[in-house]
């Protein structure tokens, strides 16, 4: 990619973004912890924000795994709406845990692509 870092705020508060959202990925992952989901939600939200109005190599040539963390997020919520009951049932748990999985895989690949 052909995008400086130096200098780069957006930039770098984009790849900060990559980082939290990997903690948050992996906490969620671990723990169960679905409160974790809230902080979650602003930091795809701010990610979508800088990398959807970015014109520079480093938004546009991420943008199928971009698309795959926002789609999975959006899907997560969607499970956890769709949830009748107060604890997730079975069904729910495991698909919140492979829309989890493809986040975590395509923030990999993301920091692979920005060679980090």
């Amino acid at each position: 990619m052909a995008t400086e870092l130096e200098g780069n705020e957006k930039l770098q508060r984009f790849i900060q973004l990559l980082c939290d959202l990997n903690h948050q990925t992996v906490e969620v992952l671990k723990t169960g912890n679905a409160q974790v989901l809230f902080a979650m939600n602003d930091t795809v939200e701010e990610m979508y924000s800088i990398q959807h109005d970015g014109e520079e190599d480093a938004y546009t040539a991420i943008e199928e795994d971009a698309q795959i963390i926002y789609q999975n997020f959006n899907a997560v919520v969607t499970m956890i709406k769709s949830n009748e009951k107060v604890f997730a049932d079975t069904a729910t748990s495991v698909a919140v845990k492979k829309f989890l999985k493809n986040i975590f895989d395509a923030n990999v690949r993301i920091v692979h692509a920005y060679g980090l």
